[in-house]
């Protein structure tokens, strides 16, 4: 229903706008009614894109809007609201809401030609439409058919359509006078966080009476883009403006405040870049950056201890690696010298000497220290046997 209704604002503002001359009069007529529910009606009034009288079906009375100066529009919508009823009678039962729209109402160009229109729709599809000239009916479907037979019949019921849309509509736009507004445009830029992702919806959102505004731009970072952009409108609202609406959905990064929004007027072009604000303005960039204040920290931290365990590890290894190497490192001895040993080894009555020999051909650690023990023994050896006193001392306790 609400796209309905944005389409047929739509086509009330590009009516109203085909010529700065011409002037659009429209009568927006919607009904609906649940299977065993009261049916229900509403009727709003457009004149050049701007509503102006709004009339439901409880009061049948017309509440004109604060844009409208002077008119001399019907104060009850009594009969609009029985052709819609009535209409909601005569085609063929569904087992769902029914949806009914009427679109009926005149354009007046500059010349004097007018342009009449009287057009149905069913659940948002065309159903059937008037021809003011042939006062014929032409159905769209084929549900239909009956409805365009009977009406097609009924030469008093589209004698009176035709005098509506083709005279009376015309002499009601001359007394219409919408009041004054100076001419202004506003452009708001907010966004809103998508839960548990670094996104953002952006919204630019453009309230303007300036009707040369008809687009809304987005205004990306050089090295971030909008993951999807989407506009509508412009939209006529109630107090005469119109409204158009871009949204964007954008990644929160340190570049989130270079987006923004351009609006092009007849004069001049305004731009507004996001300030960070949600629209109950909170802001997400200070979120943002808390968020990477405490992050950074914590992932400077892990960093460093990953480092230090793969110095640590590395010098281990490496200990580990030269340990290795010294354990394994064996003298290389030639085998003809080692041969040599064994023999001389084998004539040595000395058992240290002995042992000596055999530790150097082992290649023991301990070898050095059995030399140095040996060497020791066998120069306290030879100062005993070699001592001038100690053979004069032998000597004479012989003759003795």
């Amino acid at each position: 229903m609400a796209v309905k209704w944005i389409k047929l604002f739509i086509q009330c503002f590009v009516l109203s706008a085909a010529k700065c001359d011409s002037h659009s009069l429209q009568f927006l007529s919607t009904g609906h009614e649940q299977p065993g529910g009261r049916p229900l009606f509403e009727q709003l009034t457009v004149f050049d894109g701007v509503p102006i009288s709004h009339c439901d079906g409880w009061t049948k009375k017309e509440e004109f809007k604060p844009a409208l100066e002077s008119s001399n529009l019907p104060v009850k919508c009594d009969e609009a609201s029985y052709h819609i009823i009535e209409f909601l009678h005569r085609i063929p039962p569904l087992n769902s809401t029914v949806y009914v729209q009427r679109r009926r109402g005149c354009i007046l160009s500059a010349n004097g030609s007018v342009s009449a229109f009287d057009v149905w729709a069913v659940n948002g599809v065309d159903f059937i439409s008037f021809n003011a000239e042939s006062q014929r009916w032409t159905s769209y479907c084929p549900m239909a058919g009956t409805v365009k037979h009977r009406w097609n019949n009924n030469n008093a019921r589209n004698s009176a359509f035709r005098n509506f849309i083709r005279e009376q509509c015309p002499l009601l736009i001359h007394g219409i006078k919408l009041r004054s507004t100076q001419q202004s445009t506003v452009l708001r830029v907010f966004a809103k966080p998508i839960v548990n992702t670094a996104q953002a919806l952006l919204r630019c959102h453009v309230t303007s009476t300036d009707k040369s505004v008809s687009s809304v731009h987005l205004i990306e970072p050089q090295y971030s883009k909008a993951i999807w952009v989407t506009v509508t409108g412009p939209v006529p609202s109630q107090d005469g403006s119109m409204v158009l609406r871009l949204t964007a959905e954008i990644p929160l990064s340190s570049d989130s405040s270079m987006y923004g929004c351009r609006v092009q007027t007849g004069g001049h072009n305004i731009t507004v870049f996001w300030d960070g604000n949600t629209l109950d303005g909170r802001h997400l960039l200070n979120v943002l950056s808390v968020h990477w204040k405490i992050v950074t920290p914590i992932l400077g931290f892990f960093c460093v201890l990953f480092a230090i365990t793969v110095m640590s590890c590395g010098i281990i290894y490496l200990h580990k690696c030269v340990k290795k190497k010294k354990s394994h490192h064996q003298p290389s001895i030639d085998p003809q010298l080692i041969e040599q040993f064994v023999v001389f080894q084998r004539s040595v009555t000395s058992a240290d000497l002995s042992n000596v020999i055999v530790a150097f051909i082992q290649g023991t650690e301990r070898s050095r220290d059995q030399w140095d023990q040996w060497a020791q023994r066998t120069a306290l050896l030879n100062n005993e046997l070699y001592d001038p006193e100690y053979f004069a001392h032998q000597i004479e306790g012989a003759l003795k």
